[in-house]
Formats: C-alpha cells, sequence, structure tokens
C-alpha cells in the first residue's frame, strides 16, 4: 500500500516489528542483586581497621562506647591500647565518661572503670585536705572529664599495694585518669 504525500511524492509503508521487551539483562540483575547485599550487611557491621575484618555493630549505647580519650574510645582496651594494654599514648590527652560502671574499688581515693577485670582503667581522684574521700561503689555508673596521666610502676606499687595482679596491670596501662571529684557525677546502681 502506498500514500500520495502532499508534494506529490509516492511514499511507502514499511512494516516496522517491534522487538519483544524481555526486561534487564540478567547480568545487571545479579549486580543489582549484589549492591543491595552489601549495603544492608554494611549496615549491620563496622569495619575495623586494627584486624581488617567486620565485628557486629552495637545496636545500643554501651558502656564501652562511653569512655573516650582524645575523641578515641577507650574500652575495648585492645583496640585502643598499645602493646600489653599501655595506655600512655594518650597521657595528657582529656579523657570523658558518660555512664560508665564502675567495676571495683579496691582503693579509696581511686576505682577501676570498665565492664569486665581484663577490661578496666584506673580512675583516681585526689582529696584535697580536708575533704572527704571519694566514695563510690561497684555498679554504680559515674560521667566526668578528666585527663589521662602517665605513670611509673612506683604509682602501681602505691596505689594497689594489696593487689599483685591488680598493680600489674596498673602498671602495664602506664596511664591512668585523673580526676577533680568537682568534675565527677555518680548515678547510683
Amino acid at each position: 500500500m502506498t500514500d500520495v504525500h502532499p508534494e506529490g511524492l509516492a511514499v511507502a509503508h514499511t512494516r516496522v516489528r517491534a522487538r519483544p521487551r524481555l526486561g534487564a539483562p540478567l547480568w545487571l540483575w545479579a549486580i543489582i542483586s549484589a549492591v543491595c547485599s552489601l549495603v544492608a550487611v554494611a549496615a549491620f557491621v563496622q569495619w575495623d581497621p586494627l584486624g581488617g575484618a567486620g565485628t557486629v555493630a552495637d545496636t545500643d549505647t554501651s558502656a564501652a562506647s562511653g569512655l573516650t580519650a582524645g575523641g578515641a574510645t577507650l574500652l575495648p582496651l585492645e583496640r585502643a591500647s598499645g602493646p600489653g594494654g599501655d595506655l600512655s599514648g594518650f597521657a595528657g590527652d582529656t579523657v570523658t565518661a558518660e555512664g560508665v560502671p564502675v567495676q571495683s574499688v579496691p582503693a579509696a581515693g581511686g576505682f577501676w572503670l570498665g565492664t569486665a577485670a581484663d577490661e578496666r582503667v584506673w580512675v583516681q581522684v585526689p582529696t584535697q585536705p580536708g575533704e572527704a574521700p571519694f566514695v563510690a561503689a561497684t555498679g554504680d555508673r559515674v560521667s566526668f572529664t578528666g585527663v589521662m596521666a602517665a605513670h611509673t610502676d612506683a604509682f602501681a606499687a602505691q596505689v594497689l599495694p594489696g593487689d599483685a595482679a591488680a598493680s600489674a596491670l596498673l602498671s602495664r596501662q602506664r596511664a591512668h585518669v585523673e580526676v577533680a571529684r568537682s568534675d565527677l557525677e555518680i548515678v547510683r546502681s
């Protein structure tokens, strides 16, 4: 069949068959699926730059994330400290605690802060003459702003003379937190 064009030219109609549309190629669906899976996994896993592996993200604000020095999270210690638990690299840094549990109170004027015997940092609360010593109990939660102070082995032996294991841990850490009593807030358990 031919039509006549207004200018007098004959135009023949040709039939063009449309190719059936099958959707996106299978390889494209595979890539989209892989990307969506990676996004979903990334939402639940944090990259550990020290270990190169993923760790399941903590879904609540744990006590560990409430203790920082110089902007770095101190707990768990293995991620924050140097060899053997050495915290002296944070000496002079501001330390902030927000609702972190008191692990134990073995001596007047100080306490262990953290979640377990192997995940703790010593906090020293100096008292002024005539001031009553600071009193905290295991399980209390504390908030404060203090400073990380380097110390020697003699400090550890002086602060914890009756507990060889705790004194050894404090010696290995080579630093502790100094907090003025006025900068410390306690929530009793």
